[in-house]
């Protein structure tokens, strides 16, 4: 839990400095959820008032309830579900459909309650578990109102929802909805199947945006270690140049540097006993002994080879 809110800290700072170019990283989210929720809310929708051939019939009674179930849900005292939460206007998209839907579920399966006489539980997930963003560890109190929405349908509708099949999927329990003649229990099931169709939708936008944060951080480091590595470069160079070695010290220190990144141990070696075989010594350049009388030869560069490797040598330290 500790390394998920260590983690979940860091990714909170990137957020704040990406929200405003998040587009192109949650597109692929939109697409998703949007495909999901189409499949499960089809043109036609399936609970349309005028098509009722698959509904149970209904009683004179059924229909006196059903006009006092409208009554209440009208008057229904929404003082116990966080129907109206300050933090909801500052939902990102994602996030907003969530509590939407999970609104929806509370207030159906509360209706249900009232409607059959049952006290209404407290619900206690609201909107700033949500900021600034969906995170997987902050849900226990959304899972337990979900848990208590269907304590509720359980205690008022286990004669209806008998019907139901074991662990039913998403599609399974909508089509149950669909043949069920019980407004308040039907809503709390679509609004029940809505929720986690949000909450794989936000999670998978929570994924996407750990990628995109990592990316972000590997790139960031991989930046940052080249910099060092110019850096480190440079300082080699400037010594050498500084030190007038007779050598293309530019020539040196890339080959060294390339040869090392694949062979750093054999690169150390030769650095140090053959510098020469990254750059020869410039001869020419080695400055003629005896007041100019003796001319640098071969042997001159070796001397000059030896040197700058011990040279090298301490500089690395």
């Amino acid at each position: 839990m500790s390394d998920n809110k260590d983690f979940d800290a860091l990714l909170d700072e990137f957020i704040k400095k990406q929200l405003e170019d998040s587009e192109d990283t949650l597109a692929e989210l939109d697409d998703t959820a949007s495909k999901k929720r189409l499949s499960h809310h089809q043109d036609e929708n399936p609970f349309d008032d005028n098509d009722q051939t698959d509904l149970d019939e209904e009683t004179d009674d059924d229909d006196e309830n059903d006009e006092s179930n409208q009554d209440d849900e009208d008057d229904f005292d929404l003082s116990s579900i966080p129907d109206i939460d300050p933090d909801e206007a500052k939902l990102q998209e994602e996030e907003k459909r969530l509590f939407t839907a999970y609104k929806e579920l509370i207030k159906s399966a509360s209706n249900c309650a009232r409607e059959h006489q049952v006290e209404v539980p407290e619900f206690y997930f609201s909107a700033a578990e949500l900021l600034p963003r969906f995170r997987p560890y902050r849900t226990d109190n959304l899972k337990g109102d979900i848990a208590t929405c269907w304590d509720i349908l359980i205690a008022t509708e286990a004669e209806k929802l008998a019907g139901l099949p074991v662990n039913a999927s998403d599609e399974q329990i909508l089509d149950f909805a669909e043949k069920i003649s019980a407004p308040n229990l039907q809503l709390s099931l679509i609004s029940y199947v809505e929720t986690l169709i949000e909450i794989d939708a936000c999670e998978t936008a929570y994924n996407l945006r750990k990628v995109k944060y990592q990316k972000h951080k590997i790139e960031k480091e991989l930046y940052e270690e080249k910099q060092r590595l110019n850096e480190k470069k440079r300082l080699y160079v400037q010594a050498i140049k500084d030190h007038r070695f007779p050598v293309d010290a530019d020539r040196l220190v890339t080959n060294f540097f390339k040869t090392a990144a694949k062979d750093p141990a054999n690169a150390e070696k030769i650095l140090e006993n053959n510098p020469a075989t990254f750059a020869p010594i410039q001869v020419d350049k080695i400055p003629n002994r005896f007041f100019g009388l003796i001319k640098a030869g071969p042997e001159d560069g070796k001397i000059v080879n030896k040197k700058l490797g011990k040279f090298l040598i301490k500089l690395k330290k």
